[in-house]
């Protein structure tokens, strides 16, 4: 799982991308911005991991690299440095990517995030945060069910067409806005690429607090209810450190490391109910098990259940059930290993009345691909035991940087025997599972693929399907599907379509039927997840446009392009971009609150730092 196979970019392309765009500018200038995550993987296996992924001479592991900054990694690296010796034949351009990929966040973020480091935009000292009663948005979906609708926004329709930018707060060297804001009581939580989580006035932008985390922050903010003891914040970071931090004063309360794998990280959202916060484990394993030298792969999905106040891991279920084993030896004596994938990239979905977690897994690894790949699966909520699955998708085997069917560009000469074969299309499960309750008792789990189907499934009967709904032409006729997440408010659910050409843009499809109402005018092709409210559902593009459509037809109400530079609040140079992963418009108090430029894993000319509040006029 990551973008679907059409949209990688090889390591080789991103590098030369990276050098052209460096003529001109120094490597310190362009890697000030470029987070360097799968040039990172390759350059670590190939020139570290034989020492730190295996403790050799006592060497720290990735986890225990990740206390260091990009700059310290760096020094290491050069001159006198005690890893200098291990650096022949590299650029200063690699080993800044190495360095960015080991500290986990851009070079310059750890001391320049701090509020004091910036120019303005501090709120003032005093005050309790209180309670409004105001209709929140507390963690990714709005609620346990993920349907990413907000049925009380405090916005009415007609006022969406008047909507207007009332402030933009920047991430100081941010490469990628990823995180998607979350709102209570006043307040805008969102965290950063930099690895700080910062605390904001609604109304002002002006800023509470900054936390800093020990890696770069993508899940949104989970927030425990108000009420008489102390309110805590959720997030996870990219190297699968787990927080709790006040949220009313940024301090820590405590932290976990959420899974031991060497790649795995925190991608979805967690998800809190009765004190019991549900965690999705997620890695970037494919990303550097197209390497010769990597032992390809280990890495399996898991979804974990810790006690909010203190925690304490409660349970943790894999989406694999057994642990990968070896199988072959590769002709350069790489151990290889199987089966490994289904990670969970989206939010677990919480279904009170049948006491069950749902959640949606990436693709294999590894050839057989195992059962539980490109699947929805059930959970117990109080115990983790696996209640069903369904496989929407098999034999979908895939690691980047291999040739196959779905890559035919991609090079055959000294093409690692780690590859998966044959080569899947990669078109599994971003979006996490939406489920809706009907009046007459029954529910369905809808959710949209990355193969361009839309599907709705009975949590009743094990999650049979109930309607399949073709949205695009398919991966095999050069279509696109849906990635990060889809909508659904009470009627209809909306899944918006990564790429252009035939049957592009975001869909409206009848949730008991599956027929499809509308399509969105115009036309725009997006990775990002649909927010929707009464009348109107939010969409960002993947070049920067957000848009507003109607609900009832689909045609265009408001669109603002963030693809653009910003005044900021905080003083910091901002500058918006695309909407290129998982991080959706919010919608509370009477604002639009988002993110933008959010380059994923290749930086680029979309990427961007800014959050964004809209209020109509």
């Amino acid at each position: 799982m990551r973008q679907p196979a059409f949209w990688m970019l090889t390591a080789l392309s991103l590098l030369s991308t990276m050098l052209v765009h460096a003529q001109g500018q120094s490597a310190a200038d362009e890697l000030k911005h470029a987070q360097g995550t799968n040039l990172g993987i390759y350059t670590f296996s190939d020139r570290c991991s034989s020492c730190h992924d295996n403790a050799r001479g006592g060497a720290p592991d990735r986890y225990a690299l990740n206390k260091y900054t990009p700059e310290q990694v760096m020094q290491s690296l050069t001159g006198d440095g005690t890893m200098a010796k291990f650096t022949d034949g590299m650029t200063e351009l690699q080993k800044r990517i190495l360095s960015v990929y080991v500290g986990g966040r851009p070079f310059g973020s750890s001391a320049e995030g701090e509020l004091s480091a910036m120019p303005s935009g501090q709120c003032p000292v005093g005050g309790l945060w209180k309670t409004s009663g105001a209709p929140s948005w507390s963690n990714w979906g709005v609620d346990e069910t993920n349907s990413r609708y907000q049925p009380t926004p405090g916005l009415a329709a007609d006022q969406v067409p008047h909507l207007k930018l009332k402030w933009a707060f920047a991430f100081p060297n941010g490469n990628s806005a990823y995180s998607q804001p979350t709102v209570a009581d006043g307040r805008v939580f969102v965290g950063s690429d930099t690895g700080f989580i910062y605390a904001l006035n609604a109304s002002t932008g002006c800023a509470y607090w900054s936390f800093k985390a020990n890696a770069g922050v993508r899940t949104p903010v989970v927030l425990s209810p108000a009420g008489k003891g102390r309110r805590l914040a959720f997030f996870g970071d990219i190297r699968a450190n787990l927080y709790a931090i006040d949220a009313a004063t940024g301090k820590l309360v405590w932290t976990v490391r959420a899974d031991l794998h060497r790649l795995s990280r925190l991608t979805g959202a967690q998800v809190l109910n009765k004190g019991i916060l549900y965690v999705p484990i997620s890695s970037l394993e494919e990303s550097g098990g197209g390497n010769a030298k990597y032992p390809c792969c280990t890495f399996r999905g898991a979804i974990e259940a810790y006690r909010a106040d203190t925690g304490k891991l409660l349970w943790k279920s894999y989406t694999i059930a057994e642990p990968a084993k070896p199988t072959t030896v590769t002709s350069i004596g790489t151990q290889l290993y199987g089966p490994a994938g289904a990670g969970l990239w989206s939010a677990p979905t919480l279904d009170l009345k049948r006491n069950a977690v749902y959640v949606a897994t990436g693709n294999a690894y590894t050839m057989p691909a195992a059962d539980t790949s490109d699947a929805v699966m059930a959970f117990d909520m109080k115990t983790g035991a696996r209640l069903w699955k369904n496989q929407l998708r098999a034999d979908d085997g895939y690691v980047r940087d291999c040739p196959g069917k779905y890559r035919p560009n991609v090079s055959t000469k000294n093409v690692s025997e780690t590859c998966p074969t044959p080569l899947g299309p990669d078109v599994d499960f971003g979006n996490a599972p939406i489920l809706r309750n009907f009046a007459d008792g029954h529910s369905l789990i809808v959710i949209g693929q990355k193969d361009g189907s839309g599907w709705a499934l009975d949590p009743d009967k094990k999650g049979a399907v109930v309607w399949k709904r073709p949205m695009s032409p398919g991966v095999d006729a050069g279509g696109g599907g849906m990635q990060w997440g889809s909508a659904a408010d009470d009627t209809q659910v909306y899944f918006p379509l990564t790429r252009g050409g035939a049957g592009a843009g975001m869909g409206a499809v009848n949730l008991l039927t599956g027929e499809i109402a509308w399509r969105t005018t115009p036309a725009i092709a997006s990775l990002a997840p649909a927010t929707v409210m009464p009348g109107v559902v939010f969409e960002g593009s993947n070049m920067g446009m957000l848009y507003a459509f109607s609900t009832a037809d689909g045609h265009a109400l408001w669109n603002f392009d963030t693809n653009t530079n910003f005044k900021t609040v905080n003083g910091v140079e901002g500058k918006g971009g695309g909407f290129g992963g998982a991080a959706g418009a919010v919608v509370a108090e009477g604002k639009l609150f988002t993110t933008s430029g959010n380059a994923d894993l290749f930086g680029g000319p979309l990427r961007g730092n800014v959050i964004l509040a809209f209020e109509p006029e």
